[in-house]
């Protein structure tokens, strides 16, 4: 099958979980050789891909412009001077929108499906399929408006929807229940997970949370919460993402956090692994998640977990049939109490991730694009039948109720 697959949002190092979902699906897809791929990338990036994706004659990289970009000084710089408001004005987004929708044109008579792996592009190839990997943008004032349109827009007339897990699956359909008949439900598998055979000598005194610096993340109120717990140390590695990253900058260089509190940015795989070798427990303080891959890797290294006490987080724990400790993401208070009930019972929840672990090893990347290319084919195919769904979860979490 022919595949196109639309990466023009992903910026190496800066793309946080849609990035390491494409890399996953892209190592999948290839080790099928039926498939036909072409990748659309960032100009300049395709060395960074290449690091990741294996580079053989069933992946060919075309690289497009984005005008003013993270990763760059303009647009890098224009992100931490300009105000919130006018960065998500109307105008401005759709200038910008229009500016990247020209330096990746779209030929009208490609007729191959193209996926788009982030649901806030403009799917505008002849047959999509969106994949939306959360619904925060419908629930939370994290994004601006004019993405969030796109959202909606592309959700209404994709020829077809993927959503990673069950909770924005059933969101995705309680908002828009008449995309029902073209909506997938494909689980991903761990995204880091453990090396078979890699050793674990956790330090006691260190807490982890993998993240981008992204608003919704809510590193601020985790910060307030380490400094109640002096005992304690954090790092935070993930991209930077502005202006939250200077915000978050200046509460560590406090006195009470100076010592305790890193932020290295994006780190490479093994650097994440060593963390996570040396972690003695995770914290996820996000407001809103589809599912959280720290939450997830953190079972994998039979990590202990604290997090939110948010609807999606509490679902992915009942997926994984974990135990965690809830706390309330906006009061620090009530984070730091979770983290000390966690640490005070670490065997019991440490074993818990364990258990969660067993079930999640179950799923592979290869899997996973085997129930993508399902859906690829079907649109291709011109929709005939039922939308393809995964196999790995049972009926009732794609036959419930959407309400």
């Amino acid at each position: 099958m022919d595949i196109r697959i639309d990466g023009s949002a992903i910026l190496p190092g800066h793309s946080a979980g849609v990035e390491a979902f494409t890399y996953g699906l892209l190592r999948g897809l290839a080790a099928d050789e039926a498939h036909r791929i072409e990748v659309t990338i960032v100009q300049g990036t395709r060395q960074s891909w290449r690091r990741e994706v294996p580079d053989d004659a069933r992946v060919r990289w075309t690289e497009v412009r984005q005008p003013l970009r993270a990763d760059t000084r303009l647009g890098g710089g224009l992100r931490r001077v300009l105000p919130r408001q006018l960065r998500s004005a109307p105008l401005a987004h759709r200038l910008l929108t229009g500016l990247r929708s020209r330096a990746n044109p779209v030929a009208a008579d490609d007729d191959r499906v193209t996926l788009y792996p982030f649901g806030g592009v403009p799917a505008r190839a002849r047959r999509s399929v969106v994949v939306m990997h959360d619904m925060r943008r419908f629930h939370l004032d994290c994004d601006s408006a004019p993405i969030t349109d796109i959202f909606a827009r592309n959700i209404v007339e994709a020829d077809a929807l993927v959503a990673s897990w069950p909770h924005p699956y059933q969101q995705l359909l309680r908002i828009f229940p008449e995309v029902a008949a073209k909506t997938a439900l494909i689980p991903l598998p761990v995204f880091h997970a453990r090396p078979a055979g890699a050793a674990a000598e956790p330090d006691p005194g260190l807490l982890l949370y993998p993240s981008s610096t992204a608003a919704h993340k809510n590193h601020l109120n985790l910060l307030e919460a380490l400094a109640r717990l002096p005992e304690l140390r954090l790092v935070c590695p993930g991209p930077l993402v502005e202006p939250q990253a200077g915000q978050l900058a200046a509460r560590a260089a406090a006195a009470e956090l100076r010592t305790r509190v890193t932020f290295p940015g994006f780190v490479p795989v093994p650097a994440l692994e060593q963390l996570y070798a040396r972690a003695t427990a995770v914290v996820v303080p996000s407001l809103w998640e589809a599912a959280s891959g720290a939450i997830f890797e953190a079972f994998s290294w039979g990590l202990p977990v604290a997090c939110a006490d948010v609807e999606p987080l509490r679902a992915q724990v009942e997926f994984a049939g974990a135990e965690v400790c809830y706390f309330d993401p906006h009061d620090p208070d009530s984070i730091a109490a979770a983290v000390r009930r966690l640490l005070a019972d670490r065997p019991r929840y440490a074993a818990a991730s364990r258990r969660a672990a067993d079930r999640l090893a179950t799923r592979t990347w290869v899997q996973t694009a085997r129930d993508y290319a399902a859906v690829l084919d079907w649109v291709a195919g011109g929709r005939c039948g039922p939308v393809p769904q995964s196999s790995f979860l049972n009926a009732d979490a794609v036959g419930g109720s959407p309400s």
